[in-house]
């Protein structure tokens, strides 16, 4: 098959690995309806300077990474480069490409590599499974494919150690992922978007969508209108609550690095520019660990 180049015509149509989590409705970075949108021809998506280093830097470090989990795997091998797939047998354009293909005799598997630069942004919850957007790609990657055995992602983080993790083949899920792609592939054929979310995504998109401004007013319905300005008026308002909060913490830490209760870190205070102090509130703490909390 020829190649499909990210960004070209013929890969904006077609079902791929990437797109899997965002049809599905589980990707941390796209909505069902950008995504939609994208692939309908109705918007670009646009590669900054800053996206295409990024991935000029996961090119470099699927090289570093092959090597590493060759040394892991013995008796492997592993392809120069990408390897891309697809099925004539589904009735909808689809593609699966391989960032490295593994052999060993007629044996063969598939080798994924992620950059991120932290667990955290990575999406591993300390379980040490790897994120469900990532695992529904590979799965996809296996079915294309056909090669069921267990695949490796492998993580390469820009700090610390790299990791890989197994992912299985699951022959219900991977028919889950087909009905979907083939349900989103009708969508397109007959035009049915999908609905609007409260996504950073879709909101660009939506944006996207309407770029001129041709001085007309246009009659909303009450109840969006007053939900609109309400929302706002409350933003407004807890914005000012907020920063009252951040002040009397401030002002309770004094010099201290960090603000605890009953043991708990509450935030921590950083060095911010200019040599000011910025104020950092732990968000993934659970209010319900910390005893004696009031509302």
């Amino acid at each position: 098959m020829t190649k499909l180049e990210p960004g070209s015509p013929e890969w904006t149509r077609t079902i791929t690995a990437s797109k899997i989590p965002s049809i599905l409705g589980i990707s941390r970075w796209n909505s069902q309806y950008a995504l939609w949108h994208q692939m309908a021809g109705n918007t670009v998506e646009h590669i900054s300077a800053a996206k295409q280093e990024n991935f000029d830097y996961g090119h470099a470090a699927e090289i570093a990474a092959a090597e590493f989990w060759k040394f892991r795997n013995k008796g492997w091998r592993l392809s120069r480069g990408e390897v891309q797939f697809k099925r004539d047998d589904l009735p909808y354009p689809n593609a699966a490409t391989i960032d490295r293909r593994g052999s060993r005799g007629s044996k063969r598997r598939i080798v994924e590599v992620k950059t991120a630069r932290s667990l955290e942004e990575w999406g591993d919850d300390g379980s040490g499974n790897a994120p469900a957007d990532y695992v529904a790609q590979v799965i996809w990657q296996q079915f294309i494919t056909g090669w069921h055995v267990p695949a490796d992602l492998i993580l390469w983080p820009q700090y610390g150690m790299p990791r890989i993790y197994t992912i299985d083949y699951n022959a219900r899920i991977a028919e889950h992922i087909e009905s979907k792609a083939q349900a989103w592939h009708l969508s397109l054929v007959d035009g049915v978007e999908p609905a609007l979310d409260n996504t950073i995504a879709t909101y660009e998109c939506v944006k996207a969508l309407h770029p001129d401004i041709d001085g007309s007013s246009v009659e909303v319905d009450p109840e969006l209108a007053h939900r609109f300005i309400g929302w706002h008026q409350e933003q407004k308002d807890t914005n000012k609550t907020v920063t009252g909060l951040k002040s009397k913490l401030l002002d309770a830490m004094g010099n201290a690095q960090y603000a605890t209760c009953n043991g708990e870190k509450i935030a921590d205070r950083r060095p911010g520019r200019g040599g000011s102090v910025s104020l950092y509130a732990n968000t993934k703490l659970d209010l319900g660990t910390i005893k004696g909390m009031t509302a």
